[in-house]
């Protein structure tokens, strides 16, 4: 079997096989191929178009304009971001006639079936360039509708971030849509540059970017707050510029129509008990100052201005406390805010939050029409959370507690830190936009694919980092599990999924999507009830999927056929006896399943240890030596054989240890490359009733996130195993 690089290039070559040497390539490798880079903050459009709970977007144009009349004309307009040249499955329904141009290029046209049938969802393969990409909706009105739906055919993989175009919009998220015409405008004419002017293309767009004459002359509190309750407030926040050298004394000058308060770099500066002008010298040193301003409503009409002057007489510049693309403007503002309520600066001198949960929920927004700030999660592999990505933190952090790099676990920590800080707030944009643009899975959380994996390693880093907001998420992935997971009559977690490939299926990946999560959480709680959970799902999992001929697993049970697919996928194996290794390390000797867990345990092993191939690898298709050696399942079965040694779970100890042993040789030696690059990682998969699938249509994948951190978590427990053999030995 051809391996994946030349083996000259292999980690055991160059370096060797020990493990903190594999280890720290791997994990160096992983963190400076993926930065810590946060969120994107872009302004946003209130009066745009909403995403449905599919995460497509809503391009409804009746409702946009009622008044169209039938043949009317108008478009839809977008730029989206690619890193390479690639395909984007898309879903479009249709209200009524489209045209969809990407790059120029007509890519779809609507049937009269579509046009028709608002219900009919149409999939589009939608090529793109590396770069931006121009996506221009062309929409006639007719009896039927008006515009489309269109966005990602899964909602499970999040929504490409929509950017509007022209230069006057750079940098702001969302469609946008023309002015209507009697004709196609753009009959015969070429479609607008994202990049050049609006007024280029001759025709008027929204949503409006300025206030009207009437709203301008109006205050800022009216202009975004307008009808606030009598004695609530808002705050506003920027940063100022002191360019003066050393310390120097500024004219503050501030002028409000109420109560109003200024603190500067979190220090009380003017409290302003009432409607009036205030000036004050403050001595400030060079460089930039937080500037918050709490004011409060003062008449029907509320706000307040301030300035800045430097001892020539200059007015100081602001820029804007926090980088919202899209925007120019440098003050941003947070209200209504109940009177009762009480916030410190530091409480809100961020965007990672959310203020008045129990009234709803508020969040900064923008001195422009309807003009929100949004987090946008614009990265592939950092400060997002779904199950590979939980094991792969996994294994990070347990790298760096091995290896003493505390670089490493806070590298983990910002990740995990990022998605749950975020969590209440991803849940109200869900309820503000449609769907939220962050933490995709655990805001429309329905599956144990959405939680279980990257809950397991939020909760393993939390004894460390301690995030508060972990706790929340976590109350609620337990939440779930135990009263809203699909069940069958037996009380085994399976997925419904209606309308979708996987439905009514049970899958030995779930064993992992939910055992280590209640194993965690029982040990936090101390609630023994978690425990039992895991190890009843354990034994029903089992009826349904081991083949006890062959000592295996298979990975799915297709309850449409009352039947296993009788298919021993590798990782579909891994899964399971991963999770086992963990449930018996934490379940007490006397619980009722312990004995027979344990036994299973054994016997599970066993059937795998003879299917270990010649180069200490297992295969993708556990029973075909012909499909190609895989690398995740390779490392979990390592992984595990070294705890149940080192637990003293595993009877056949010798053997055991000898199978570990080949197995992370073969992983340095076939899989690791002299980088640290993983290779040999089956991709995601769906299910089969046919080995073929597995073997010939699921291929392998360089650096997947299913595979990278399970390798490092098979290393540590390979170096543990060692460390004990050898004092074993004296």
């Amino acid at each position: 079997m051809p391996h994946y690089f030349d083996p000259e290039q292999s980690m055991d070559f160059r370096a060797g096989s020990e493990p903190s040497q594999v280890l720290e390539k791997i994990a160096s490798r992983y963190t400076g191929n993926h930065p810590a880079v946060p969120f994107a903050f872009r302004a946003y459009s209130r009066h745009g178009f909403r995403q449905r709970p599919d995460a497509r977007f809503d391009l409804n144009l009746g409702e946009k304009y009622p008044e169209a009349g039938l043949g009317q004309y108008a478009y839809a307009f977008a730029k989206l971001w690619s890193g390479t040249d690639s395909a984007w499955e898309a879903a479009i329904s249709c209200y009524g006639p489209v045209r969809l141009h990407v790059n120029g290029q007509q890519v779809y046209r609507s049937e009269i079936a579509d046009e028709v049938n608002i219900n009919n969802r149409r999939s589009i393969t939608i090529p793109l360039k590396q770069g931006w990409n121009a996506l221009f909706f062309t929409m006639c009105k007719t009896a039927s509708g008006f515009g489309c739906i269109f966005g990602t055919i899964r909602s499970k993989w999040g929504s490409p971030v929509f950017l509007s175009p022209f230069a006057e919009r750079s940098g702001q998220a969302g469609w946008i849509c023309s002015e209507l015409t009697d004709t196609d405008w753009f009959a015969g004419r070429e479609l607008p540059d994202p990049a050049s002017l609006e007024e280029v293309s001759g025709l008027q767009w929204y949503p409006r970017r300025s206030w009207s004459t009437e709203e301008q002359g109006q205050s800022v509190g009216k202009r975004l707050f307008g009808g606030a309750a009598s004695g609530d407030y808002a705050y506003g926040w920027t940063r100022l510029l002191c360019s003066v050298p050393g310390y120097a004394p500024y004219d503050l000058q501030l002028r409000s129509q109420g109560a109003a308060t200024v603190w500067v770099d979190g220090k009380e500066c003017v409290k302003l008990p009432g409607a009036g002008q205030y000036r004050q010298k403050v001595e400030l040193s060079y460089g930039s100052h937080e500037v918050l301003v709490k004011f409060e409503q003062g008449g029907t009409d509320w706000g307040f201005s301030l300035e800045w002057i430097d001892r020539d007489g200059r007015i100081c510049l602001c820029e804007q406390p926090h980088r919202v693309h899209g925007t120019e403007r440098t003050w941003f503002y947070l209200g209504p805010v109940s009177k009762t309520s009480q916030y410190s600066p530091e409480e809100l001198q961020t965007l990672y939050g959310l203020w008045e949960r129990e009234t709803g929920g508020i969040y900064w927004q923008l001195d422009e029409p309807g003009a929100a700030v949004r987090a946008f999660l614009e990265n592939i592999n950092f400060a997002r959370w779904n199950y590979p990505l939980g094991v792969t933190l996994y294994g990070l952090l347990q790298t760096g507690r091995r290896l003493s790099r505390p670089d490493i676990c806070q590298y983990v920590d910002k990740h995990i830190s990022l998605c749950t800080r975020m969590y209440a707030y991803s849940l109200w944009e869900k309820q503000q936009y449609g769907f939220t643009s962050i933490n995709y899975q655990l805001a429309d959380m329905d599956m144990l694919d959405d939680c279980g994996s990257f809950a397991s390693a939020m909760l393993e880093a939390y004894s460390g980092c301690r995030e508060p907001a972990a706790l929340e998420v976590a109350k609620d992935v337990a939440d779930f599990m135990m009263n809203r997971q699909e069940r069958k009559a037996d009380g085994v977690f399976y997925r419904a999924s209606p309308g979708y490939f996987m439905e009514n299926t049970l899958w030995g990946d779930d064993l992992y999507m939910s055992i280590p999560f209640l194993i965690r959480y029982a040990r936090l709680t101390g609630e023994n009830r978690y425990l039992d959970e895991a190890a009843k799902q354990f034994m029903l999992f089992k009826q349904y999927l081991y083949m006890p001929g062959q000592r295996i697993m298979s990975h799915v049970y297709d309850f449409k056929y009352n039947t296993a697919t009788m298919v021993p996928w590798g990782r579909g194996n891994g899964w399971p006896i991963f999770s086992l290794s963990e449930l018996l390390e934490a379940l007490p000797q006397e619980h009722p399943n312990r004995q027979e867990l344990e036994v299973f345990f054994n016997e599970f092993a066993s059937g795998l240890l003879e299917l270990q191939g010649e180069n200490g690898l297992w295969h993708q298709v556990l029973t075909d030596s012909g499909s190609y050696e895989e690398t995740s399942c390779t490392a979990m079965f390592v992984y595990a054989y070294c705890r149940g040694v080192r637990l003293g779970l595993l009877k056949d100890r010798e053997n055991f240890v000898e199978a570990a042993r080949r197995g992370w040789t073969g992983l340095t030696r076939y899989a690791v490359d002299q980088w640290g690059n993983v290779h040999g990682v089956c991709r995601g998969s769906r299910y089969s009733f046919t080995p073929s699938y597995y073997k010939d249509d699921l291929k392998w994948l360089m650096n997947d996130a299913h595979g990278i951190g399970i390798v490092m978590l098979a290393g540590i427990e390979y170096d543990a195993l060692q460390a004990e053999l050898r004092l074993a030995d004296r």
